[in-house]
């Protein structure tokens, strides 16, 4: 049979990896090595524990990820130790209350995870499992809890800290590489954004559609931005200013992606706004040419502030240059003199949050800037996902310690550790199930590796040189395998249980009756696990579609309502981002399908209805309307408070965007008539709030249409 050039293909992270899994892999087994060593010579009572710790906090990434993976371990260890020792002294001759309390801390645990971002989950997920080890490996013999906690504890933050002592050797001023990593990815979020607005004053639709997508980048790189603090310590609060340059590039998407609405259904009717558009290109590119060389942004920013002056003096000029004139009382005239103000308000937004974006990323480069700036966007928590993977670890282990005290099976603790292991782990990941069957299928690699290691390999062993060279190629596999996404939940649990299987000791090798044991008590743990996620609320992707739907919907309709506190602009921008991140990867993304189609623009169509629902209720708080207008925005967002989209497919409007068109009407005959300058800009914002909003509303109608 010959293989196909595909199959030989997928195989290339093997015979041809790259630079970056090479040092990974040799670094990690140098780590690995130099643990067994000490472990081994301080003739600790299982050293296989220290080389598992290795392999927990190994990762392919930056240095600030591994450091604040490392750091956040042993928190997490140091905790889950903590509570063990309170557990076995508070029901010593107890198993009921302690197997229950074992359960529910567990479940606590992943509750917390689950609420959790970065490592600081990882952390939790650690006190979990961590605990579940030390008190059942203890269970048999309570009275060397204390010891047997000090002693896994141990090994825990021996195998760390190697790991860390070894990657360190390989980092070479990791300051300044830091440093110029944040601003090159700073730099092309910046770029994207720069071109998206271009793209967009060509009246280019796939520019709005495709705006997601850099605002997927923006939410990973904001993530990566605390690692990169880990990477810069000391170097004041350039992580601050490059979070506020990112939550700056999502406003202008937003913002531009307003702007192409307008300018879709207003640019044949207008009077003279065509006239900036070429001069806002063309300051576009020459901002582009300034940023990729790299110049100081000081006359960049004065061009901005001139063009932005622009367009606030055609403003000024469409409400005083023709007051008096005949053409003035005209329909026509005054209906295109309106656009006009509305396209040239939307482009002066675009250009002042532009603004604030080059200011941030000046500042961001400053490598002498030492001030007290701070930045943050609170994040937002899914407490159902977090219920659903604590009841879920809370029964399966449950079940499990059931199973152990009917059946009283020796290497019983050593399965339920086991579980807890694998119900900690799970919850951190979105697609549980997944995550719990790569988990498994990497367990059973880990069994047949070390079966024929222990069996084959091992009794030929005499010294630790040969030991370490035969290790190269089952660990230097796995090490090379977790440096690609697909397989690496496989083959970072089948080199850390390789580890425990190969059960490294002073006095000799496993006997084949402790293997099978061990073997069979980590095989049924993922059993367990895999049937407990099969049960207890299993992963569908079309629900978990629904449900963010729905969550967006509720969002939507909280914003609407009077009484509700209003959040920051930013904040509901990042809130919809994190929502689209996490419906896009239920998609396949590789096929342009009608349904990612409508999940991408309904996806857009909330954030731009969210941020217009903030701007008009800000104007119904503020004192510069007068009550009519006032009333009418009030019944406006009421209905937004009750829209459901059902019955949009069927009928031209749904009766929210009705009331949103009729509120239009009836502002602009008032726009024309007004006497008060304050009141007639407010109501030229409103009405160009009201038309984003009617419109995303009508044409995502189906998006929103959820059935509660």
């Amino acid at each position: 049979m010959i293989l196909s050039k595909a199959t030989f293909q997928s195989f290339s992270w093997l015979y041809a990896p790259q630079k970056t899994a090479i040092i990974f892999a040799f670094r990690t087994l140098i780590a690995s090595y130099v643990v067994l060593v000490i472990a081994l010579w301080m003739e600790m009572d299982s050293p296989r524990w220290a080389i598992m710790a290795v392999w927990i906090v190994a990762q392919n990434a930056s240095r600030g990820e591994v450091l604040s993976k490392a750091y956040w371990v042993i928190v997490g260890n140091i905790t889950g130790i903590v509570v063990s020792l309170i557990i076995v002294a508070s029901f010593p001759q107890q198993p009921f209350l302690f197997d229950l309390a074992v359960a529910l801390w567990v479940a606590f645990c992943c509750w917390v995870s689950s609420c959790t971002r970065n490592f600081r989950a990882l952390g939790m997920v650690m006190a979990g499992y961590s605990c579940a080890i030390v008190l059942f490996s203890s269970v048999s013999d309570p009275n060397q809890t204390f010891m047997m906690a000090m002693s896994r504890g141990s090994y825990f933050i021996i195998g760390i800290l190697a790991e860390n002592f070894t990657a360190r050797l390989f980092d070479l001023n990791l300051h300044h590489q830091a440093h110029k990593k944040l601003n090159d990815d700073l730099l092309l979020a910046v770029e994207e954004g720069v071109k998206s607005v271009s793209k967009m004053l060509d009246g280019n639709d796939w520019a709005v559609a495709q705006s997601d997508k850099l605002l997927s980048s923006i939410m990973a790189l904001n993530n990566n931005i605390e690692f990169r603090e880990r990477e810069m310590k000391g170097s004041g609060h350039r992580g601050d200013h490059a979070r506020a340059v990112l939550a700056s590039v999502s406003g202008v998407l937003v913002k531009a992606t307003g702007f192409s609405i307008h300018l879709k259904q207003m640019q044949k009717d207008v009077l003279n706004f065509h006239y900036i558009v070429p001069l806002t290109q063309t300051y576009l590119g020459k901002l582009l040419e300034h940023l990729k060389a790299g110049t100081p942004l000081d006359e960049t920013l004065k061009a901005l502030n001139a063009l932005r002056w622009e367009c606030r003096q055609r403003i000024a000029d469409s409400f005083y240059k023709n007051l008096g004139k005949p053409q003035a009382t005209n329909e026509d005239y005054a209906r295109k003199t309106l656009n006009d103000r509305i396209l040239y308000q939307s482009l002066r937004e675009i250009l002042a949050e532009l603004e604030v974006t080059l200011r941030e990323l000046s500042q961001s480069r400053d490598l002498s800037l030492h001030d007290n700036f701070k930045f943050d966007i609170k994040p937002t928590f899914d407490f159902r996902r977090a219920w659903r993977n604590a009841i879920r670890a809370f029964f399966a282990i449950s079940v499990g310690c059931v199973a152990w005290e009917i059946t009283g099976w020796d290497h019983g603790p050593l399965f339920l550790a086991f579980l807890c292991m694998g119900c900690a782990r799970f919850c951190i990941f979105e697609n549980a199930t997944l995550a719990c069957w790569g988990w498994f299928k990497g367990a059973c690699i880990a069994i047949v590796v070390g079966g024929f290691y222990n069996f084959l390999i091992m009794p030929a062993v005499s010294n630790l040189t040969f030991l370490f060279s035969l290790l190269i190629i089952p660990l230097g596999i796995g090490a090379l395998a977790m440096c690609v996404p697909r397989l690496a939940p496989v083959a970072s649990t089948y080199a850390f249980f390789f580890c425990y299987m190969l059960g490294f000791a002073n006095e000799g090798r496993v006997d084949e009756i402790s293997f099978f044991n061990n073997a069979s008590a980590l095989f049924l743990s993922g059993v367990c696990a895999l049937v407990s996620y099969r049960v207890f609320f299993p992963y569908r992707a079309r629900r978990i579609r629904r449900q963010m739907r729905l969550k967006l919907l509720k969002g939507l309709h909280h914003l609407a309502n009077p009484t509700a506190s209003l959040p920051l602009a930013r904040e509901w921008v990042g809130s919809v981002t994190e929502a689209l991140v996490i419906l896009m990867r239920q998609l396949n993304e590789d096929r342009n399908t009608t349904l990612i189609k409508s999940y991408r623009h309904g996806s857009m169509a909330v954030m731009l209805i969210g941020i217009n629902v903030i701007r008009l209720r800000h104007m119904v708080d503020h004192d510069i309307m007068t009550e009519d207008i006032k009333d009418i925005l009030r019944v406006v967002l009421r209905r937004i408070a009750a829209f459901e989209g059902r019955k949009a497919k069927y009928a031209r409007y749904a009766r929210t965007v009705m009331i949103a068109h009729r509120a239009i009407a009836r502002f602009r005959q008032r726009e024309a008539t007004e006497k008060n300058l304050a009141v007639r800009i407010e109501v030229s914002a409103a009405i160009s709030s009201l038309i984003l909003i009617s419109y995303a509303l009508d044409k995502n109608a189906s998006f929103l249409r959820v059935k509660k």
